[in-house]
């Protein structure tokens, strides 16, 4: 606590910052839905193009903000508490030290805004709303509607979830889209905040596949909120530097040391450890268990990357994705 408080007299301008970005995020990523919700109400046709966020969810969106926020400062205190905090996320944030941590609080700050998912509609030409709307008239199965357990349906969303997650990851590492998903693995270092670290690009793949387990497995909300609140936990530490005490876990969860196998910059480690459940690595034969042996992490083409130009980055990864822009070097399998 004493080296808290020491950081933070040190940088209090930069804490105060952080601080002031964290409430205006949220007061936008609580305005924008909103004002899309007045807009769909205005004008019916656009309501086709972000009635998600505008009709579906409506005044309810406000609280996603709100839950992510939750979830990180609860995660960085934890994980603070469990590690402790001279080697915590949360010093690496305060002294915000490196491009790469810089990188993360950017699209972590994109994602509370709800800029994140406007950049989202933008790179989808608008359609993904769309698309969206389209998924849920497809993939209306609602397999779990006639089971009352929540303990039984929150079992059946976390292994159909699992084992559609670790396909999707999984090709998200081929040739045909390792452009975009290197946004996630240039980070140098890892952190709490890196599960926001992604490109927009990502997050429309995430947000259709997503949809279609919902819709067809169609679970109650209560076991839908348990899910998104369980993953993001967990998503927030597999990328910490806290391992956990129990190896026995490896059995079943990909712990944060298998984890950091996956994002290890060494090619023998490329394509390893995509899932959240262990058994379908292992199944499939992706499997590497951790060695305990220092890593290095990031991507071959590091120089289009962590170069404090956020935006740029960003627009530069589609250009390269379509072909308009040459990637110095690749990973992908």
């Amino acid at each position: 606590m004493e080296l808290f408080l020491e950081d933070v007299k040190r940088r209090k301008t930069f804490a105060a910052g952080l601080t002031g970005l964290t409430v205006l995020a949220l007061a936008l990523g609580t305005s924008i839905p909103l004002a899309f919700a007045k807009l769909a109400e205005s004008v019916p046709l656009l309501a086709l193009f972000i009635g998600v966020e505008g009709g579906e969810l409506g005044t309810s969106a406000i609280f996603i903000p709100a839950g992510m926020v939750s979830v990180t400062l609860f995660c960085l205190v934890l994980e603070a508490f469990a590690l402790g905090y001279e080697k915590s996320s949360a010093r690496k944030i305060l002294l915000n030290q490196t491009p790469s941590v810089r990188t993360d609080l950017f699209y972590t700050f994109l994602r509370i805004s709800g800029f994140f998912m406007i950049f989202a509609m933008l790179f989808s030409f608008g359609w993904l709303y769309v698309a969206v709307d389209y998924v849920k008239s497809e993939f209306d199965f609602s397999i779990l509607k006639h089971t009352d357990s929540i303990l039984l349906q929150y079992l059946a969303l976390v292994v159909v979830q699992s084992f559609v997650i670790y396909w999707v990851h999984r090709f998200m590492h081929s040739r045909f889209l390792w452009e975009i998903h290197q946004v996630h693995h240039s980070a140098e270092e890892l952190n709490i905040l890196l599960p926001y670290r992604n490109h927009p690009v990502d997050f429309i793949i995430t947000t259709l596949y997503g949809t279609a387990i919902a819709t067809g497995l169609g679970a109650d909300p209560v076991t839908t909120m348990l899910w998104l609140g369980s993953n993001a936990v967990y998503q927030s530490f597999v990328h910490s530097s806290y391992d956990w005490k129990w190896q026995w876990l490896e059995y079943i969860f990909i712990t944060p040391a298998v984890h950091r196998i996956h994002h290890s910059a060494a090619p023998e480690h490329y394509n390893s450890n995509f899932g959240i459940l262990s058994i379908w690595d292992r199944l499939f034969g992706t499997y590497v268990p951790p060695t305990g042996e220092t890593l290095n992490y990031g991507v071959p083409d590091q120089g289009n990357f962590n170069t404090d130009k956020f935006f740029s980055e960003m627009v530069a990864c589609v250009w390269r994705w379509i072909g308009l822009k040459r990637s110095s070097r690749s990973r992908a399998g």
